[in-house]
């Protein structure tokens, strides 16, 4: 779809992001890069609309924001989620397959 990002090892990228969206004209603005953390386990991170904004192009779906665990895949249909923050401005998954999931169904979500 060209609305998400996928960085195979964590970077730090949101300094970056938006004078390199600017400079490569990007057509479809990104809504979410993924990326591995320090436990080897999967970030779903919605883009913010600037940098420094704590708003997001896309916050991950409202009635996903503040579940753990069984409760996240029983609302997802993804099993191995982790969680999703409660203001929906990242998520969790045990996997990285899981959490290009979780985007995608998010993206389909918004539509």
């Amino acid at each position: 779809s060209g609305e998400l990002m996928i960085l195979e090892q964590f970077c730090p990228w949101a300094d970056h992001f938006f004078t390199l969206e600017a400079e490569e004209n990007v057509e479809k603005p990104i809504k979410y890069v993924l990326f591995a953390d320090s436990s080897s386990t999967w970030r779903v991170r919605a883009v913010p609309i600037n940098s420094g904004s704590f708003d997001s192009r896309l916050p991950l779906p409202e009635p996903w924001r503040g579940v753990r665990d069984e409760q996240l895949d029983a609302l997802t249909g993804i099993p191995g989620g982790i969680f999703v923050h409660a203001t929906g401005f990242i998520g969790g998954h045990k996997t990285k397959d899981g959490a290009l999931a979780m985007a995608r169904a998010a993206l389909a979500h918004s539509q």
